[in-house]
């Protein structure tokens, strides 16, 4: 969630002064993390500067997913902490006439985007993508065919966001290549390789489409992987299956075709990889 810099300074001096509650620094520090004014705000307030990690190690990473867990289990109280950090912007667009609606959480995503037009694919891969979408918690996209695509003959693409506690990303691109294509872009993806994935989230190969093409394959965050379309010649579709404390929150399979998914697939809220992971005292 990142708040309003106008709320985030009215709460910078109880947050300089550690009297504010452990999920309201947490919103801080989200708002910290991408506002350099509020930052430069606090650092004039502290004469500190504020410690921001952007990357975790293996046991934050833990902490985080037990974070996580905890606050599906307390949404309520989340909602009720999240309309109190906004009630003063909301009582300032009353005042000058504004109408906004904020829904559940106060401003966390409530619905995921989702953009199927090709045109759009470099606004989400790549360096210049949009920024919420450049790193995708550090996977390896090259497995895609760079942007932009407009040479290519696109039959089908989705690209999904989703950000209601942490950054998921979920989407596919099948492409027709002439057979002179076709072997030039296979042998790309083989030189790319094939990382381990046999039982990661319960995976256990691909039924439909044979051995995949290439795959980048992180026993946390997902999967980025091409396969051969099931069911067509000289066809390649990509996929990006990315999330983090080890689940999506959203309706994945909705999404995107059975077909494209690995067999054994599971990444739905407590899903037995997790469990067992979490049994047996490892951490991500």
């Amino acid at each position: 969630m990142n708040l309003p810099c106008e709320v985030i300074r009215d709460l910078l001096p109880l947050y300089a002064e550690n009297l504010v509650s452990a999920e309201s620094r947490g919103f801080v520090e989200t708002h910290l993390a991408e506002c350099a004014r509020c930052r430069a705000e606090l650092q004039a307030m502290t004469a500190q500067t504020p410690d921001v990690q952007f990357r975790m190690d293996t046991a934050q990473e833990f902490a985080k997913y037990e974070k996580k867990k905890k606050r599906r289990l307390t949404v309520r109280t989340a909602a009720i902490t999240a309309a109190a950090l906004c009630g003063i912007f909301l009582l300032r667009l009353m005042l000058m006439g504004g109408a906004m609606t904020l829904l559940g959480l106060g401003g966390l995503m409530s619905e995921p985007s989702v953009d199927t037009d090709p045109a759009h694919y470099a606004d989400y891969m790549g360096a210049e993508a949009k920024e919420e979408y450049r790193s995708k918690w550090g996977m390896d996209e090259r497995i895609f065919p760079s942007a932009p695509i407009a040479g290519l003959h696109v039959q089908e693409y989705k690209m999904v966001y989703y950000d209601p506690w942490d950054a998921q990303y979920l989407s596919y691109l099948t492409v027709h290549y002439s057979p002179e294509d076709y072997a030039a872009e296979t042998a790309r993806l083989s030189a790319l390789g094939v990382s381990d994935y046999i039982g990661y989230y319960g995976v256990t190969g691909f039924a439909g489409a044979g051995d995949p093409l290439a795959m980048a394959a992180d026993a946390y965050q997902g999967f980025v992987y091409a396969i051969g379309t099931p069911g067509q010649e000289n066809t390649i579709t990509y996929v990006e299956l990315i999330f983090c404390n080890y689940s999506y929150d959203l309706d994945y399979q909705s999404y995107i075709p059975a077909e494209y998914l690995p067999e054994g697939f599971d990444a739905a809220p407590d899903n037995a990889y997790a469990e067992a992971l979490l049994s047996h005292g490892r951490q991500c």
